[in-house]
């Protein structure tokens, strides 16, 4: 049947003493006694929880609960119940990190503090929780912490950009032209553009030619056109930068030494732009080494942006690496090094390798191409952006040249047209092996601003671990003797092998929580350890007292086999293994139900047993850290705190005794550190924790419910 749980039980309250003579006096309740309550006044009988323990069968096990400080520092109800009943306590949130550190990093540890004082001179072991988590993390200021770091600038000085460079030495080729009365441009045996003419044409720009065939620029801006030149006698290039509409002109005059000519123009054309030389009238030869588009601008830092970064260590078709095609080319990966192949040299697009994205290329964005590259012979290759809906071009990179060594090398392009998805390498002119070790299409992000290393970080955090864990250890001046020294680190997969642990990359609301363990790596654990061990002794912790304990929930889950917890196992051994790092005991939160389906409850059953059987195994402590109970219906769901019966109360109270004598029985006696009853009274609706549901020892009301009873009887072994 359905009853009321809404029974009244006077609790006279009992001032605040001090010592540890503050008492629970079950014999101060006035009853009133509805005709459905009487089935309830046997737990008058019952004495205070920690009375029912047999210290000499389990002399070092301490019966503990959670609380919240501010309410056990009032000295009222939350106060007494639990220094009558319990030998230990722990602060549900007070000694938390997003509890004590503010956003600009200060620590206030008034709280802890006072709880600490409080609870040790009413005789009560006080459990820490916790030093590290990815929970409840004060995530404004850690991250501050990692920020990209300022870079000093003086704000008079400015910095030379290169938005085009054509180094014929390295391969760079000039566009359309026509050349009058020569016999054509050549690259000449000094890597320089060459052309030669031995009369004049009746027009200067009859000989005409873009040295730079394509450059995003902006309108209105001033750029510097740069040019390494000399002819055999005195002469004058003239031209233009634009496109065929219009564009500011140029002249550059040069003579028989070689020269850097610069010339200043503002662009009027918007985007893509050539620059166009004419020198009809000039007899000899004119050689240019290099030509340069560049401006000025203040002081910034180029933050790579990587597009394309493969990792041909991972590639599982080794054998058709990327995607390719031509002349009977191939694309393999030998030991992790990508092998271009072409057999005879064609022309450059017919053989071919690359790949096709999803979104593409920012018209006007500059691409860089960076990689670690060798030739089974020296020579060069090309790479571009392409629409392949029409195999349109959509900007060159400069050639790649490389020798027989390892180099890297990067180029860079422009894109210039529109849905630019496909990147290619052009290597059918090339016969012979390309070996590209390591490669990184990437577009850059100026700013004043530049990432921190990984190294640089995990340096930061550990830093302000090692402040936080000295401070909170200075706050509890050795009164703190065991700590979930990390909570929560395993997460609930890759199925079938070991658990990873968490991470903001598989996290739910990875903004709101910040994962250590993604900057510390396999040091998460160790480095929290280290500082405890250290700062408790520091400040009067007799160091063979401080016990540290992992703490994880799931560890007695059926559905994997219990599988997260062999996990933690492995990785506490992991951590172990360099010898230094102590682990002292395993946590199980167990916020566990009573399932009404026998078949599932048996399931439930087996795998607690289990559980006790491998934490045995491991030799540490072993504590139940967060106990809790619901009640589930035949079909899984959680049932409501008003909808329990009589009854039902009592299953959960057999379930209760049953899993402290499991305990008992099945961890030795050396190992058994606690339980901790982790809610004291039932949850109120709208709670953020198990909202509504009967999970106390105690209701709203502070009555006694059934499940006190059975959890007294578990202890006492009855």
């Amino acid at each position: 049947m359905k009853i009321d749980n809404k029974y009244y039980l006077a609790l006279a309250l009992i001032p605040m003493l001090t010592g540890c003579a503050d008492y629970f006096d079950t014999n101060n309740y006035a009853v009133e006694k509805p005709e459905d309550m009487v089935q309830y006044e046997y737990l008058n009988a019952y004495k205070p929880l920690k009375e029912y323990i047999d210290r000499a069968s389990h002399p070092g096990f301490l019966l503990g609960t959670g609380v919240s400080a501010p309410e056990y520092l009032k000295g009222e109800n939350v106060y007494l119940l639990t220094n009558s009943n319990f030998d230990q306590v722990t602060a549900g949130n007070a000694m938390k990190y997003a509890s004590v550190v503010s956003d600009d990093g200060t620590m206030n540890f008034g709280t802890v503090h006072d709880f600490v004082s409080a609870a040790t001179e009413a005789g009560m072991q006080v459990y820490g929780h916790t030093l590290c988590w990815h929970e409840q993390q004060n995530v404004k200021w850690l991250n501050s912490l990692i920020a990209d770091k300022e870079i000093a600038f003086d704000p008079n000085e400015r910095l030379e950009v290169e938005d085009a460079v054509a180094d014929f030495s390295k391969g760079a080729q000039w566009g359309w032209g026509q050349f009058g009365n020569s016999t054509g441009p050549v690259i000449n045996s000094d890597g320089c553009f060459e052309l030669t003419q031995d009369t004049p044409t009746a027009n200067f720009w009859e000989l005409q030619y873009q040295i730079v065939p394509e450059v995003a620029l902006v309108a209105g801006q001033e750029y510097i056109l740069k040019v390494m030149v000399k002819g055999t006698s005195e002469g004058v290039i003239q031209g233009k930068v634009g496109d065929w509409g219009g564009g500011p002109g140029i002249r550059l005059s040069f003579n028989e030494d070689w020269e850097e000519k610069t010339f200043k123009f503002t662009p009027t054309v918007d985007g893509n732009n050539f620059v166009l030389f004419q020198h009809g009238d000039f007899v000899g030869t004119v050689q240019i080494r290099y030509v340069k588009v560049v401006h000025e601008e203040a002081p910034s830092v180029a933050i790579p942006v990587p597009v394309w970064e493969p990792d041909f260590a991972s590639i599982e078709n080794k054998d058709d690496a990327i995607m390719g095609w031509g002349n009977n080319s191939t694309r393999k990966v030998v030991d992790n090094v990508l092998e271009l192949t072409n057999p005879s040299k064609v022309n450059p697009w017919e053989a071919q390798a690359g790949k096709d994205f999803d979104t593409p290329m920012e018209v006007g964005t500059k691409y860089y191409i960076k990689l670690k590259v060798k030739g089974s012979k020296e020579g060069s290759i090309s790479a571009g952006f392409q629409n392949p809906n029409g195999y349109i071009g959509c900007g060159d990179f400069n050639r790649i040249s490389f020798t027989t060594d390892w180099q890297e090398v990067t180029v860079a392009a422009t894109c210039n047209g529109d849905n630019a998805v496909r990147f290619l390498f052009s290597y059918g002119d090339f016969d012979g092996t390309v070996y590209i070790e390591s490669m990184c299409l990437y577009y850059e992000e100026l700013g004043n601003k530049i990432p921190l290393t990984p190294e640089e970080k995990a340096e930061a955090l550990t830093v302000e671990m090692e402040r936080w864990v000295k401070g909170m250890m200075e706050a509890t001046e050795g009164k703190v003797k065991a700590w979930d020294v990390v909570n929560e680190p395993i997460s609930g997969g890759p199925w079938g092998q070991r658990y990873d642990l968490q991470h903001a990359a598989t996290s739910e609301d990875p903004s709101n929580k910040f994962y250590w363990q993604d900057y510390l790596g396999d040091d998460y654990v160790r480095v929290p350890v280290k500082f405890a061990r250290q700062y408790f002794e520091e400040n009067g912790g007799n160091p063979s007292d401080l016990k540290l304990f992992i703490n994880d929930y799931n560890l007695e889950s059926d559905w994997d086999d219990n599988q997260k917890l062999r996990s933690l196992i492995s990785w506490i051994e992991q951590w172990e293994s360099d010898g230094v790092t102590k682990i002292d005991g395993i946590g199980t939160q167990m916020h566990i139900n009573y399932y009404l389906n026998p078949q599932t409850q048996k399931s439930k059953e087996d795998h607690i047993v289990k559980m006790f059987e491998l934490m045995a195994a491991t030799g540490k402590l072993v504590r139940i850290t967060e106990l809790d109970m619901g009640l589930c219906d035949e079909s899984g769901n959680a049932v409501k705190t008003d909808d329990v019966t009589f009854e039902q109360h009592k299953l959960m109270a057999e379930h209760y005794k049953w899993i402290i004598r499991k305990y008992f029985e099945i961890i030795p006696q050396a190992q058994q550190y606690g339980i901790c009853q982790w809610a004291q009274t039932d949850s109120q609706e709208g709670s953020g924790w198990r909202a509504g549901e009967p999970i106390g020892l105690w209701n709203l009301n502070y009555n006694r419910k059934p499940a006190y009873g059975g959890f007294a009887d578990g202890l006492q072994g009855n």
